[in-house]
């Protein structure tokens, strides 16, 4: 798949007269081995301050690579799809592209490539990853362990109609507390290696929170994603999701329903394309303040 990050993203930055004020790039450990990780924030007017996150940074966008090139082009994509989001849910069109069902940037992809239908390929995953996920969480879809050759980490994949394979992982870390990293890729070591980058990086952000003296109590005015990542590394936490991984499904099991499947046109595509893909979630709780609802 042609990708043009190279070219299109060559004057992304506001000194350009592109939507980022700045990119940064730093190193971080990934199961053992040296990559990188990368942030981008978009400049003001282009993404609202309420969405900002204490702990886990105020970036808009961020990613992580072997490549410090890729990192930083993975972060813009990112960016460009919090811009694409923000700008078209406010925009009055979001009942179009299924903002009314589901308001977040659930299903979400940017690519900078030729075509606008090489998005999608990421956004479908991302739209399976969130709709097993949440389904699975509210109690309408079962999880099976499986083996990973990484010392200390469990697996499991959800089971679902939805397209590839969504894993969970978790570790509890050095520290003591408890990481977790979730993706869908088309095949299992894909998306495990993806939820493993997720996964060091909850570990990471919860242990420098702990070391400065923090814990998830007496958290009112931090942001609910936040609040759940820090709940879920705590041991009732912990508790409280491997009991979940011991059930099954209660009701009726989940059927897939598309609900919008296509490109969000907007002033971000002079740098990438944007596409959704979303499947219908089995409620809103995911948008809650509940902080004992596992997604962040």
């Amino acid at each position: 798949m042609l990708n043009l990050a190279a070219f299109r993203y060559r004057n992304v930055l506001t000194a350009d007269g592109g939507p980022l004020e700045r990119l940064t790039c730093g190193e971080v450990r990934v199961l053992g081995a040296r990559w990188f990780e990368a942030n981008a924030y978009l400049r003001a007017g282009h993404m609202d301050g309420q969405f900002k996150r204490r702990v886990w940074g105020s970036a808009d966008g961020g990613g992580t690579d072997a490549s410090p090139l890729v990192a930083r082009f993975k972060a813009i994509s990112e960016a460009m799809e919090r811009w694409a989001h923000w700008t078209t849910f406010r925009s009055g069109d979001g009942p179009q592209y299924g903002f009314d069902v589901d308001p977040s940037s659930n299903g979400m992809a940017a690519f900078p490539g030729l075509f606008a239908a090489q998005a999608r390929g990421a956004a479908l995953m991302e739209a399976a990853e969130r709709f097993n996920l949440l389904n699975w969480w509210e109690g309408r879809l079962s999880a099976h362990a499986m083996s990973v050759a990484w010392p200390g980490v469990d697996a499991m994949v959800i089971e679902s109609d939805a397209p590839g394979v969504t894993v969970v992982l978790h570790r509890r870390s050095a520290r003591g507390h408890h990481a977790f990293g979730h993706a869908a890729r088309s095949t299992f070591a894909a998306a495990c290696h993806a939820a493993a980058v997720e996964m060091e990086r909850h570990e990471t952000v919860v242990g420098y929170y702990a070391l400065a003296g923090h814990n998830h109590e007496g958290e009112g005015d931090m942001h609910p994603i936040e609040q759940r990542s820090l709940f879920f590394a705590s041991e009732e936490g912990y508790e409280i999701f491997r009991s979940r991984a011991a059930g099954g499904v209660v009701g009726r099991r989940a059927k897939l329903r598309v609900v919008f499947d296509g490109v969000l046109p907007g002033p971000w595509e002079r740098y990438a394309h944007v596409w959704r893909v979303l499947y219908e979630p089995p409620s809103l709780r995911f948008l809650s303040r509940e902080r004992e609802y596992f997604l962040w």
